[in-house]
């Protein structure tokens, strides 16, 4: 190829140009090295309040050390993301400064799907199964589930919590159960129960799997058992055991 002005004169534009960035970029950063960390702004993106303002700050205090009075480019910011994260209710963070000396820091924090309640002990799930605790000033409106809960480990999940989590689903997204079912627990023997709207019988649903199949029996027990029974003939209905109905009467 031959060479014309024409070329010449773009490469020494770019050149030109990148040498300008450059001093810009080294300007910069000579002027943020300056800058010193004056005021810190924790902003909370979400509606849920695991976590305050004040905690964040509390915390940063506490665990990554000072930060107020030091240079911008000496903050750690990807430690900081880090240790924020490492509190189980929080999902996400992002830290990052500006020019003005202010740190920021934003948080997401875990939103849950079901509270658990065994006596005095309880818990959270979020929709992945993740568990975190539950917070000593704040309670989430969510489904509450009560009883024999198995023990989980926090920050786990567990083909249980999975399969409770698909369970609420189902209930959730049907037309016909959606409205009906209530008071779902754990009871003695480690049995999912609940009862419904349309009477007083006690539906034990057992491990929380073949869900589908399970409320098929109970539309079964609907349409066919209990039309030729008085309301409270049977104070329990096994629905767990697959192609059967086991029906028990009250006392």
């Amino acid at each position: 190829m031959r060479i014309t002005p024409k070329h010449i004169l773009a490469a020494a534009s770019l050149a030109l140009l990148t040498a300008v960035f450059g001093l810009l970029v080294g300007c910069g950063r000579s002027e943020r090295a300056k800058v010193l960390c004056n005021a810190l702004d924790v902003q909370i993106k979400d509606k849920y309040e695991f976590v305050t303002q004040e905690d964040i700050r509390s915390f940063l205090d506490r665990r990554y050390g000072p930060y107020i009075g030091v240079r911008l480019d000496s903050l750690d910011l990807g430690r900081m993301e880090q240790m924020l994260e490492e509190k189980s209710v929080v999902m996400e963070s992002e830290a990052w400064t500006t020019r003005d000396g202010v740190l920021h820091i934003s948080i997401v924090q875990r939103a849950p799907a079901l509270r658990f309640q065994r006596g005095d002990q309880g818990f959270y799930i979020d929709d992945t199964g993740f568990v975190f605790p539950l917070h000593s000033s704040y309670t989430a409106d969510v489904p509450l589930i009560e009883g024999n809960i198995p023990q989980l480990e926090d920050g786990q999940n567990s083909e249980w919590s999975k399969g409770i989590l698909e369970l609420m689903k189902y209930i959730h997204n049907s037309k016909q159960w959606k409205d009906q079912i209530e008071n779902v627990s754990v009871d003695s023997a480690g049995d999912l129960e609940f009862k419904t709207t349309q009477g007083k019988e006690r539906f034990i649903f057992g491990y929380p799997d073949d869900i589908q199949a399970k409320f098929g029996r109970l539309a079964k027990y609907y349409s066919h058992v209990r039309p030729s029974k008085d309301e409270g003939y049977y104070k329990s209905v096994n629905l767990k055991y697959n192609n059967q109905i086991i029906c028990r009467k009250g006392i």
